[in-house]
């Protein structure tokens, strides 16, 4: 299942009867390897759930701790049979979280080619000492003419966002659609729309999936209840 299809079925039944759905990736995943040895690896940070689903696809098994940004990229991991820790939503407070917790290391960061946070170097620093793996490539890519054709109409459109690249991606391909509004999963996200966006975004109150279906459902709520009245 990708990970937009995942977002989708977490909303409430009553948001999802409310609403149609359309799903154009502003990235695609490319796996790219290899995996690196983990045979001196106490512990594995996955960033994202593109990250997990790329391990497996190489041939990775759920027999180290994985320790994970977010509830949605612990989700992943807990399907695939991970003993799973999760830290607090972002970069920052995963390193936070790591080094905290005590956490000796040899740990390895597996991630995509594009990646914030610097986590791997900024845990090493610290003293946990920590390698890190590309794993995928992120390709930017644009709306299809079906999007284009969808987002023609006279709707309301509810965009989430929850990388700053596709947010960039996003507000480049979305440029003149006025009835667009936007749910960012941080306020980083929201600071990458362009500028002229920010009257239409939104931000949800923690930055993790939890937090992004509660805005996304308030948003949907909102819209609907607007249409009703106009």
């Amino acid at each position: 299942m990708s990970t937009s299809q995942a977002f989708w079925e977490a909303l409430p039944e009553s948001a999802r009867r409310s609403v149609d759905f359309l799903i154009n990736p502003l990235l695609s995943i490319h796996v790219t390897g290899p995996l690196p040895s983990l045979d001196e690896i106490a512990g594995l940070i996955f960033t994202s759930a593109n990250a997990l689903d790329a391990y497996r696809d190489l041939g990775g098994a759920p027999d180290k701790l994985a320790i994970v940004v977010g509830d949605g990229t612990a989700s992943v991991a807990q399907e695939f049979g991970f003993d799973v820790d999760v830290a607090g939503g972002t970069a920052d407070k995963l390193v936070s979280h790591v080094l905290e917790k005590g956490y000796k290391g040899p740990l390895m960061h597996l991630r995509g080619e594009v990646a914030i946070g610097d986590v791997a170097e900024r845990l090493t620093r610290a003293g946990v000492t920590t390698g890190e793996a590309v794993l995928y490539e992120q390709r930017l890519e644009h709306f299809s003419e079906t999007t284009k054709e969808a987002l023609s109409q006279d709707r309301a459109i509810i965009a989430p966002v929850f990388s700053p690249r596709t947010a960039r991606q996003l507000g480049a391909e979305s440029e003149g659609i006025e009835n667009m509004v936007f749910a960012a999963i941080s306020n980083a996200v929201a600071e990458a729309l362009p500028p002229e966006m920010a009257a239409r975004t939104k931000v949800a109150k923690t930055p993790n999936r939890s937090g992004m279906v509660e805005l996304v459902t308030q948003m949907i709520t909102d819209a609907v209840a607007l249409e009703r009245h106009t």
